[in-house]
Parts: C-alpha cells; sequence; structure tokens
C-alpha cells in the first residue's frame, strides 16, 4: 500500500492535474469532499420538473442538474457519486420524501421530450414483486412503454402504479393481451388519448401489440408497438419476427397514418442482421436479401455510438432491448435528447432502455 506522500502518488497526482489542463471541459473530475458539503438540490433550476418527470422519488444521494439554458434540460438522476455528464453539476437529493406536485399537460408540450421505456419484467416470481416494480416505473417515469412478460399482474401492476401516481396511467386494451408473449402498451392517459388498439399473433405464441395514441395537448399522435421474438434460437428467428412485424405495422399504418415508436425485448443483439435490417430498411442475411418499408432510429446507439450494444440481461455481453422511433418514410422526430439503460431492479434480469425525443409532425 502506497503512501499518500510517496513519490509514486504524486506522480499520480501529477498526471490527474495534467489531465485536468488538457482535457479541459470534457473532462468531469470527482468531486472533492464528502457529499455532504454538496448543495441541495431543492434549490436548482427545474427541481420541480426533476422531481416529477426524471429523477421521481430516487433514494439515490445525488442528482445532477442543468441551467436553463443549456439545450438538453433533463437531469442526471439515481446517482450514487458526484460524476456528471458534460454541462451538469451534482447537488445533494433530499432524503425526506418529498410530496410529488401534480404534473400538469403544457401548453407547449410540443417542445418539450417524451420518454419512451421497455422494460421486460421476468414472469416468474412476478406476482410477488408488485410493489417494486411500480417503485421503478414511478422512478423512471415514462409517458409511454412496452411491458414485456406479464400476465394476469398487469392488473395488480396498474392499480398499485395508479394508487401512486394520482390515477394517471392506462394499458391499451386491445387484443387478448394475456394470451401470447407480447409487450403490453402502458401510457400516461392524463397525458394521451386512445384512439385505437390491437394485438397480431405471429409464431411460438408471440405477438405485436400496437396503440393509437393521440396528444390532448395538441393532438399530435403516434403509434406506440410493443413485441417479443423467441428467445435464445439465434437471430433467423429473429429476422422472422421484425420481417412479419414491420409488414404488420405498415398494414396498420395504412388505416392509422402516424409514425411509430417500436419498442421491446427484441433478443438479440445490436450488430444482429435484424437490428440492422430496421435501422437501414434492407439486408443481405441467412442466404437471402431482406427489405422492409420503414427503417427506424435506435435511441441509445444515436447518443452512444461507441457503445451501442451493452449488457441489457443479467450480466451478458449482449444487448436484447430497444427502443426505435421511426425515421422514413414517416418520422417520430430525430431530436433524441436522452438515453438511458437503467440499473437492474426489482428482481427482473432486464435493464429497462428510455428514449426521450422531442416529437415533431
Amino acid at each position: 500500500q502506497l503512501s499518500k506522500h510517496s513519490p509514486d502518488c504524486d506522480m499520480a497526482r501529477a498526471v490527474a492535474v495534467l489531465s485536468t489542463v488538457l482535457c479541459g471541459a470534457e473532462l468531469v473530475p470527482q468531486l472533492r469532499g464528502s457529499l455532504g458539503e454538496l448543495e441541495s438540490c431543492v434549490s436548482k433550476p427545474n427541481f420541480q420538473r426533476a422531481q416529477s418527470s426524471w429523477c421521481g422519488q430516487q433514494q439515490e444521494p445525488v442528482a445532477c442538474f442543468k441551467e436553463l439554458d443549456e439545450l438538453n434540460p433533463i437531469w442526471d438522476c439515481h446517482l450514487q457519486s458526484a460524476q456528471c455528464s458534460l454541462g451538469a453539476k451534482p447537488c445533494a437529493w433530499p432524503k425526506v420524501e418529498l410530496q410529488v406536485p401534480e404534473r400538469k399537460v403544457s401548453e407547449s408540450a410540443a417542445g418539450q421530450p417524451t420518454r419512451f421505456v421497455t422494460w421486460n419484467l421476468y414472469v416468474f416470481t412476478l406476482a410477488g414483486r408488485i410493489h417494486p416494480v411500480v417503485d421503478e416505473l414511478m422512478r423512471m417515469q415514462p409517458e409511454i412503454a412496452a411491458i414485456p412478460e406479464m400476465w394476469h399482474e398487469k392488473h395488480a401492476i396498474l392499480d398499485r402504479l395508479n394508487q401512486v401516481s394520482g390515477n394517471v396511467y392506462a394499458f391499451a386494451t386491445g387484443g387478448q393481451t394475456e394470451q401470447f408473449n407480447d409487450a403490453d402498451i402502458l401510457f400516461r392517459a392524463d397525458k394521451w388519448e386512445h384512439v385505437a388498439s390491437d394485438l397480431v399473433p405471429f409464431s411460438a405464441g408471440r405477438a405485436v401489440n400496437w396503440a393509437a395514441l393521440r396528444r390532448k395537448s395538441d393532438g399530435y399522435t403516434l403509434l406506440a408497438a410493443g413485441t417479443h421474438p423467441l428467445c435464445c434460437q439465434g437471430d433467423y428467428v429473429v429476422m422472422e419476427a421484425v420481417d412479419f412485424v414491420i409488414r404488420t405495422l405498415a398494414g396498420i399504418q395504412q388505416q392509422h397514418p402516424y409514425p411509430i415508436v417500436l419498442m421491446g425485448d427484441l433478443n438479440t443483439g445490436y450488430f444482429q442482421p435484424s437490428q440492422q435490417l430496421l435501422r437501414n430498411g434492407h439486408m443481405d442475411a441467412f442466404g437471402r436479401r431482406w427489405q422492409i418499408p420503414m427503417t427506424f432510429t435506435d435511441a441509445w446507439a444515436e447518443l452512444h455510438p461507441g457503445n451501442p450494444d451493452p449488457s441489457t440481461i443479467n450480466n451478458d455481453p449482449v444487448r436484447l432491448d430497444y427502443v426505435y422511433f421511426q425515421k422514413t418514410p414517416l418520422s417520430v422526430g430525430q431530436s433524441i435528447v436522452q438515453s438511458q439503460i437503467w440499473p437492474r431492479a426489482a428482481g427482473s434480469d432486464h435493464r429497462a432502455v428510455s428514449g426521450d425525443v422531442v416529437l415533431n409532425r
């Protein structure tokens, strides 16, 4: 063990100082002192919004706030240490439970990001994990979500969710959602109106859920879709599922001409042919050429091009869960301001993935 006055430690300090000087604003150094020296988040810009929309009733001691003139105002939440993303500064999240302010629909909602989430709940033992699952959903604060691996527990989850949120959530009700392995569509009913929804089955008891939702503040309408292809059979099975799902959604889009947000546990990695098909619209794989009539942007990979395939299940070195925003021929909007892969929580083997986008007509 080194003495803090040893030559090696002196050299380490010199390197750290030099790195800070050379890297300038791109380096966010560790904060000196204890977490108790941080100023409270309560006095920081947009705290009320952070509490109601971004961080929820987080239990972790630190959040990172943004100044009002930041292009992306969304805080970094659920942090154990004072390390912030570029443009953010640490503050101490209040330890006492605060009353979540009522979330009102803003007249300027069209300029605000909307959060989409997918989270596989891991159906085994789910009935005994309703409360922690709801706590985690409240932490993430989705406006629209796709929830794979949830069967009859859906009703208990919704009851508890509305008990703690103030009765603002609903599930899209179309189709026999509890008879297929699918991804139910959850949405903020105080912000979004249910227009239509259904479920379309495909192979091995799997299905794609879809819901046409209209934003109450300005009439913006989209198609939210969720699916969960068969696990552990290789990417060819997923490729067939993706081809079916997209052609199905293209048909639905003829009747409901709105852009699509596709979410779910797709049971394959980012670099696999099926996911390249979604991003590019065409792919040569498995001895043939595949082509679909639309393309999508992967929310996480768009903002993290150097790390597009992080683990979202256990500690396996692969990503299975995705939030895709339609790019062509209709576009959800390419102003993706944030995407997160959340820590594992509430007994699920999956990490949730979120994407925040400014929806444009």
